[in-house]
């Protein structure tokens, strides 16, 4: 008997990884069922630490040659707890392995960036938020590229305010549920219902609200696909953008400020049957689908990867992500006069 469909809000329900979606309540998904804890399962944990303990060593020089600030003895601490949950499925230590292999940085042939246009960090203080500080972080570094392309760079007068307004608007308009998350795509239509992303206090032209003109939904099954092409076209032609990727427990490791060679994949990208594998294997608190937003791009021997700014903390953190990760929500911006002669106020929408 089939599995019903993948909720439309999917939820971590840790402080750091939380929920968001891929904006799937629409389609029929169907998997097969998850597999049973049967005793054949139970019987194979038990060999699980002589199995490692090979394992281990066919693969202690990737361990050895980390460097900086992700130690061997945490990635390897990581792979025996991988095995230990994942009964056996051996996509997810492949995938994790592949983590932990260093790209060659002389190999980087294409890159382009908007980490100017970033401003501070936008940190998720509420759990299952990440669609909302995303979408609000993505209008704010919109603004900020288009304003000071214009009039000079650190000429912007203002950053978005903590969303505190706009989840409240999306609480009450049921966009937004907690331990469940909510649609990108859904917060972005609540902020333009609103007027824009609200702004912090500041003097005259500062802007009141910095407003969204549009957004767009770019998936990976639709249409020609987000191939590793068509995600740089769109870093390039349209700037930084919201991603949507799935989260696994080893996705914390990764910090492109103190490892700048390793690249994070979820080994279940593209893929919900290995999701809601993963889901089973992990635990649901552990895994899951997380908003980004995504400003850099480059190409290292034939590879694609996306740098990102995570929610997670005050510093981000940033991280490189694997093109075949994401799904992509794009904005374009009302563009705000530098004199301040476009009078943008809250609008009177009886939210609070």
């Amino acid at each position: 008997m089939p599995l019903p469909a993948t909720p439309a809000h999917g939820a971590v329900h840790l402080p750091r990884h939380t929920g968001v979606s891929m904006d799937t309540s629409a389609e029929a998904i169907f998997v097969g069922p998850s597999p049973p804890v049967t005793a054949d399962i139970e019987e194979s944990l038990s060999d699980y630490t002589s199995m490692m303990e090979g394992w281990t060593k066919e693969h202690v020089l990737a361990a050895r040659g980390l460097r900086n600030k992700v130690a061997p003895i945490r990635v390897e601490a990581m792979r025996l707890g991988i095995a230990a949950d994942s009964a056996g499925i051996t996509c997810f230590l492949d995938a994790f392995d592949e983590c932990m292999k260093r790209v060659d940085l002389h190999l980087v042939t294409q890159k382009n960036s908007f980490q100017e246009f970033l401003g501070s960090p936008l940190q998720q203080t509420v759990p299952d938020t990440c669609p909302i500080v995303s979408s609000t972080k993505c209008v704010e570094v919109q603004h900020r590229r288009e304003y000071e392309t214009m009039h000079g760079t650190g000429s912007v007068p203002c950053n978005a305010a903590a969303p505190r307004k706009l989840r409240r608007a999306c609480f009450c308009q049921k966009v937004w549920k907690p331990k469940e998350g909510a649609r990108v795509g859904d917060v972005i239509d609540m902020i333009q219902r609103l007027g824009g992303a609200r702004t912090t206090s500041a003097p005259a032209p500062a802007p009141y609200m910095l407003p969204v003109r549009s957004w767009q939904r770019h998936r990976w099954d639709v249409g020609g696909g987000l191939t590793a092409d068509r995600i740089a076209e769109l870093l390039d032609t349209r700037g930084p953008f919201i991603g949507t990727i799935w989260v696994c427990p080893w996705y914390d490791l990764f910090n492109s400020v103190e490892d700048e060679d390793l690249v994070y994949r979820s080994g279940c990208a593209r893929s919900k049957m290995l999701q809601r594998l993963s889901e089973f294997c992990f635990g649901k608190d552990l895994v899951g689908l997380h908003s980004v937003l995504c400003f850099e791009y480059r190409i290292c021997d034939g590879q694609l990867h996306i740098h990102i700014l995570d929610n997670h903390e005050t510093t981000g953190p940033q991280r490189w992500i694997h093109h075949s990760e994401l799904e992509v929500h794009t904005i374009t911006v009302e563009r705000i006069n530098h004199l301040g002669d476009r009078h943008i106020r809250y609008p009177h929408s009886g939210v609070s």
